[in-house]
């Protein structure tokens, strides 16, 4: 394991897929607009919404997970937010739906005056890893710190 940050980064390859899906349900909703103008209008803003923020995640440092001794820091579409490892009881993975998230909970007595609102929290990639190989990294990260 690193002492040093460590930065991971989501995918390309999963966020261009997901352009090519959003540019193919745009195209849809256009030839949809001469039987049905409503669906078609609903179904062009819907995935021209997707298009703009799966465009964005490839754009450097607008989505990462920056881990180091004292945290963790985790960017998405330009807002950050920093978890300490002392509020993190550990880390590990759910099946929701067809995605397998990296999960964890906060420890109960930290969310009293702070702006975290759940005890429960997940990360929305696993930055070109497997969940439960992010989740394993995450607890080495985490119980390292608790040894300093």
């Amino acid at each position: 394991m690193q002492n040093s940050p460590l930065t991971l980064r989501p995918g390309k390859l999963k966020n261009t897929i997901l352009i090519l899906i959003s540019i193919a349900f745009i195209c849809m909703g256009i030839s949809l607009m001469e039987r049905n103008l409503w669906a078609a209008i609903l179904i062009i803003f819907l995935f021209s919404i997707s298009l703009i923020i799966f465009f964005i995640n490839l754009i450097p440092n607008t989505s990462y997970l920056k881990i180091d001794n004292r945290g963790l820091e985790m960017k998405t579409l330009f807002r950050t937010t920093f978890i300490p490892w002392q509020v993190v009881s550990g880390f590990t993975t759910k099946q929701i739906f067809l995605n397998r998230l990296v999960t964890f909970d906060i420890d109960e007595k930290y969310l009293g005056n702070s702006k975290i609102k759940s005890k429960k929290g997940a990360f929305p990639d696993t930055y070109g890893m497997s969940a439960k190989k992010l989740a394993a990294l995450l607890n080495d990260y985490k119980n390292q710190s608790n040894r300093h």
